[in-house]
């Protein structure tokens, strides 16, 4: 029996279904699945994209053009006919015919029979491309009696900027409408856009055979996700079905989270090469170095002089053992940052110590370092500079990052960075960042837009989903390499990770988008790999186009560099 819903709660139900290469035999079977989710009485029914017909099936314009509708058409009313009988609004993705163009459309039908949103989808995937105009209707967010409502469609989700831009406009809630035969979107690319923009999210996929693809079916998965990252309902990859959950969109806990302070944390003012045009690693030869690069975060225990000792000694075995030529330490290694009686002004003096003997060992070992440390500020004396070095194996500080993010706690006595930079060297080019900078999806954004290959993170892991969904989607979305050197006094024991990023193409085809983090070892204070930095050149996640930095519709991310 379905449980009552309470007055104050919103049901939303997700279904997936299989098509066929038949109109009417698809409309009834969106029919159906409508009729099988309204049994639990639901606010909203999710659709997935292109429910009239499989794009597996479309093979050039012409046949896109022949199965297609128009907003008007039969299929459309008998899907709003349906929103009126069950008095719910209905989300549904369908292949639109606007006179001579085609666009993979998602619509939202109220109980009234009317059209309150339409988004056409921003970036056609693969075979796409040859017969989808990408979309105009720009990202709209629409005010539902329960929540504000934004959509996105399948690959949109392949980049971070367009679902961003939504929760910037004030979504609560995110419609995701998929047609994917990859575990990808099950796992890591639904679910961490709930999570790295604080709001809910609602999906649905399709299963059953396809026609094209390196994968033999759709993946399913239709899930509703909290803006935590936790999956309330999610379906298997095989059958015809749907998941329902019930929202509250009033919790004042949840409220609390979507204001969290990891939105709070952004700094638009530095973002601004989101809107401009992106460099490639390899682009006008500006990379001549190593197609591969051994690299290690250490993790030794606690904090200070000992655990600098330890990391040194870490350091020399990663280097003779491993064939690390690049290591990375943990964020201020050399304090207890939220110690009660932390002085930045004592910290400054023991780091410059530390910092000497950091850049004697990088000269004895004949190897790069990323080190973190509390610096004088040169105008304030009353403030701090958050800086992260890195250190060549002259010993010679080569480039150095001073921390963007400042949380609330540090604001009093640490100053604000201003400008992103990558690092060209002979080992590659190379991004810095630190502390809380990690904790925003637009620091590695924008560092990959100027051209890095790899990013190194002095840090502190507070939670694994930071690892699971946040750091493995960096590398994804951007195809750079991360190597994040975590503080062992963090919340997550064991927060040192390496993610690296794949080369294009992949087999399956969407491994190249779901890379693996390789995290140290309980037990152990570090983590090494062999990256390959020809990988990151190309950003292509899909035969026939679909690249992460040139199919983003730019002009559409004004907000992300505008303050609210």
């Amino acid at each position: 029996m379905t449980p009552e819903k309470s007055l104050q709660t919103t049901r939303i139900a997700c279904c997936q279904i299989g098509l066929v290469p038949d109109e009417a035999s698809n409309l009834n079977t969106c029919l159906s699945l409508i009729e099988q989710a309204s049994r639990v009485k639901p606010d909203l029914i999710v659709l997935p994209e292109m429910s009239n017909w499989s794009a597996g099936l479309v093979k050039s314009r012409a046949d896109a053009l022949e199965h297609s509708v128009s907003m008007d058409g039969a299929f459309m009313r008998a899907i709003a006919d349906k929103a009126q009988l069950h008095r719910c609004y209905i989300a549904i993705g369908v292949i639109e015919k606007l006179e001579e163009e085609i666009f993979i459309t998602s619509v939202i039908i109220s109980p009234d029979k009317e059209r309150v949103l339409k988004y056409q989808k921003q970036i056609p995937f693969g075979p796409q491309i040859a017969w989808a105009t990408p979309g105009r209707t720009g990202n709209p967010v629409v005010a539902l009696p329960f929540a504000r409502v934004g959509v996105y469609i399948c690959a949109d989700g392949l980049i971070p900027e367009t679902t961003r831009v939504l929760a910037l406009k004030g979504a609560q809630l995110l419609i995701n409408t998929l047609h994917s035969g990859g575990s990808d979107e099950t796992y890591l690319h639904v679910p961490v856009r709930a999570y790295e923009n604080r709001v809910w999210l609602a999906s649905a996929n399709k299963v059953g055979k396809r026609d094209l693809g390196a994968l033999d079916r759709f993946s399913g998965g239709s899930q509703i996700v909290s803006p935590q990252g936790d999956i309330l309902a999610r379906a298997d990859a095989l059958t015809d079905s749907f998941v329902w959950a019930d929202i509250d969109f009033h919790d004042p806990q949840q409220a609390q989270i979507q204001r969290s302070e990891v939105i709070e944390l952004r700094r638009p003012e530095c973002y601004g090469a989101l809107t401009s045009k992106p460099l490639y690693p390899f682009e006008g030869g500006l990379f001549k170095g190593p197609a591969s690069l051994g690299v290690s975060a250490l993790q030794p225990k606690g904090h200070g002089m000992d655990a600098l000792r330890e990391a040194i000694d870490e350091w020399g075995q990663a280097v003779f053992q491993n064939g690390s030529r690049l290591l990375v330490l943990p964020y201020l290694l050399m304090h207890d940052v939220g110690a009660r009686d932390f002085d930045p002004a004592l910290a400054a003096l023991k780091d410059l110590q530390a910092l000497s003997l950091v850049q004697q060992t990088a000269q004895s070992s004949s190897s790069w370092v990323v080190f973190s440390s509390i610096k004088a500020h040169g105008t304030d004396p009353s403030k701090f500079d958050i800086c992260t070095d890195l250190i060549d194996p002259r010993g010679a500080i080569v480039g150095s990052h001073l921390q963007i993010h400042v949380p609330k706690a540090s604001k009093a006595w640490a100053s604000e960075g201003a400008q992103f930079q990558v690092f060209q060297t002979p080992i590659g080019r190379i991004g810095l960042l630190c502390g809380a900078d990690a904790q925003v999806l637009e620091s590695f954004r924008v560092l990959s837009y100027q051209g890095a290959q790899l990013i190194c993170v002095s840090g502190a892991i507070g939670d694994a989903r930071e690892i699971d969904l946040g750091l493995r989607e960096r590398v994804a979305e951007n195809r750079v390499h991360v190597v994040f050197a975590s503080r062992s006094d963090a919340p997550c024991p064991n927060g040192s990770v390496v993610v690296q990023a794949s080369a294009f193409p992949s087999e399956p085809h969407w491994r190249v988008r779901f890379p693996d983090a390789l995290r140290v070892q309980p037990g152990l204070s570090r983590v090494s790999a062999s990256l390959d930095l020809l990988a990151t050149d190309d950003k292509t996640v899909a035969p026939l186009g679909c690249d992460l930095f040139l199919s983003p519709r730019h002009e559409e991310y004004k907000c992300l560099i505008d303050h609210p």
